[in-house]
């Protein structure tokens, strides 16, 4: 798939929300969360990371700040079984979007979803807009309300990896 494809379904995903998405493309990419962060200009910690894991009913989604990293052991105790990374077919398959893209919303199923509880202290965060070079911003909390994610600590400090 193309990734302006990618980008147009995802921007369709987000009109279906009634959320208007200002997706902007970065030719240096925003693959990682730091080089998001130095394309967008803002602070690491802004960066929304949409992460799937596979939990003991199947896929998830972790929303998680930039500067942190997914704890597997608390989701797994949250989810009352163990929790791995998906690998980048698991991820695509689920999401419909390569890793390093992954939105957190506009999948062609919704997932259980997860928010890591410091993306809400900023007044607007970014998340990945279906390719590994653009990005778009959102305010936490309509990002926790159109991904009806359930918000608690499940991360494992500042690292910027995974």
């Amino acid at each position: 798939m193309a990734r302006s494809d990618a980008l147009e379904r995802f921007t369709a995903a987000a009109r279906e929300r009634g959320i208007t998405v200002d997706a902007v493309r970065y030719p240096d990419g925003t693959r990682t969360a730091a080089d998001a962060a130095a394309a967008i200009g803002c602070d690491v910690a802004q960066i929304v990371k949409s992460l799937v894991v596979i939990g003991p009913d199947g896929p998830a989604l972790a929303l998680t700040a930039g500067h942190h990293r997914v704890d597997l052991d608390k989701l797994s105790d949250h989810l009352g079984g163990p929790v791995r990374m998906s690998d980048a077919e698991t991820a695509r398959s689920a999401t419909g979007f390569a890793i390093g893209g992954t939105p957190p919303f506009g999948h062609p199923e919704p997932l259980p979803t997860f928010l890591d509880p410091s993306l809400l202290d900023h007044e607007i965060v970014y998340g990945a807009a279906g390719t590994p070079d653009s990005c778009f911003p959102i305010g936490p909390e309509v990002l926790r309300g159109v991904t009806n994610a359930t918000v608690f600590g499940f991360v494992a400090g500042e690292t910027g990896i995974g």
